[in-house]
């Protein structure tokens, strides 16, 4: 989700899934955590009425290893395992009226993992959620807020990411969820800070979580500028206690911990996860209508969660 300048969003089975299913799910679910929290916030100045702005992004992240429910940082394996999430879709935003306006969001991404001698290739592609929602303007000047809020809603509808039929034991088709922030901002010269704190309600096993981020900006020219900017997710439940372990090896039963030196590759859901992202960016007015943005986004640190890094573009058009 990048937005005008802003390159801002485990349970026991009975039998053992394939390593394809495992990690397809794990994709999935890992892939939507990271656009939902590092490459899109809210913006605290709504559309005006009648006006909007329509954005066609793109990128990938990728990963060799992952922080454990400890916060220590590990690779999956000795064997070059690599997780990447290639991402592209379209955002649009349109002022309903001077206070009021529509968001819409849909991402779309590649998944795949691969690994020099652990598995062939796994890959999957799929649309992450279909995002619809609204940002009310508070106040406006120097100091400018808002409350926005997105349902985003999953491509299949089985409720349960560990009871599927089709992929047993970890997520499919995704997850319903509820996401509400307040936004803030302050305006000077040639300098911006702005940033947004939220809750995520989550249904079915992800617990629900706490969104936070901050940025700074820098424009000496209109519509054009670079900003730094951090964000992160705490989450409501016990990062310690995974209904299942992420990654074979990081915890869990004897079973998951007895793995020889390459494990076995098996990718679980993540289900809670704390984490902080670094982003840096830069956007650039073409004309009066349209414009680019580019950021790169790293995690800092965190709990169960991947280590995720990856750069990101965008294209959009002012109507």
């Amino acid at each position: 989700m990048i937005v005008s300048g802003n390159i801002s969003e485990p349970r026991n089975t009975m039998h053992r899934p394939s390593l394809l299913q495992t990690a397809a799910g794990a994709c999935i679910l890992c892939a939507l955590l990271f656009l939902a929290q590092c490459l899109y916030a809210g913006n605290p100045i709504v559309q005006p009425k009648g006006k909007g702005e329509l954005t066609i992004y793109g990128g990938s992240s990728s990963t060799t290893g992952y922080y454990d429910v400890n916060g220590v940082m590990k690779r999956f394996d000795t064997l070059a395992t690599e997780f990447t999430a290639t991402t592209f879709g379209m955002n649009m935003t349109y002022g309903l009226t001077d206070d009021v306006q529509l968001d819409l969001d849909v991402p779309l991404g590649y998944y795949s993992i691969t690994s020099k001698a652990l598995h062939p290739k796994r890959s999957i592609f799929s649309i992450t959620y279909y995002g619809v929602g609204a940002t009310y303007q508070l106040s406006r000047g120097k100091v400018s807020s808002s409350i926005s809020g997105m349902v985003k809603v999953p491509p299949g509808f089985h409720h349960g990411i560990y009871d599927d039929p089709n992929h047993p034991t970890f997520l499919s088709d995704g997850y319903f969820q509820i996401g509400g922030a307040f936004n803030f901002g302050f305006n000077m010269k040639e300098t911006w800070i702005k940033g947004h704190v939220g809750y995520n309600w989550r249904d079915e096993e992800p617990a629900d979580e706490i969104v936070y981020g901050a940025e700074v900006g820098f424009s000496k020219v209109e519509g054009t500028g670079i900003y730094v900017k951090v964000d992160g997710v705490v989450t409501t439940a016990d990062v310690t206690q995974p209904l299942e372990p992420f990654y074979a090896g990081t915890s869990g039963p004897p079973s998951s911990l007895e793995r020889l030196d390459g494990g076995r590759g098996i990718f679980r859901t993540i289900d809670r996860e704390d984490y902080t992202a670094l982003t840096a960016g830069a956007f650039v007015g073409i004309s009066s209508h349209v414009f680019l943005s580019g950021s790169y986004t790293l995690r800092l640190f965190g709990n169960n969660t991947l280590d995720l890094k990856g750069a990101y573009l965008g294209a959009g058009y002012k109507f």
